[in-house]
């Protein structure tokens, strides 16, 4: 019976497919983790110290603030289709990372 090694941890951070790959995934993770962050607390915020712009009527009796809390729901979904297509990216990526 054989017993298999298992390569190095250093190994895999001396392939450029690999580092690639590592670069791009954290640029992406940090960017939209921000842009979440922000859009996300920026409501409650906007609520409590800009109530006149909260409470502006955009049409009919639906104010900006009942806009801005249902574009946060957008938000979640558009997000998550954004990440949809650039995880595409990493899994090609990932596959030149393992050749």
């Amino acid at each position: 019976m054989t017993v298999s090694r298992l390569p190095s941890t250093t190994a895999p951070t001396r392939n450029p497919a690999y580092a690639r790959l590592v670069a791009e995934r954290n640029r992406f993770t940090v960017i939209m983790t921000v842009t979440f962050l922000v859009l996300y607390f920026l409501l409650p915020v906007l609520a409590g110290y800009n109530k006149p712009l909260m409470a502006t009527k955009v049409f009919g009796n639906v104010t900006f603030g009942y806009v801005f809390a249902f574009a946060e729901f957008a938000m979640g979904w558009i997000m998550a289709a954004i990440y949809v297509v650039k995880a595409r990216t990493f899994d090609r990526l990932a596959r030149e990372a393992l050749q």
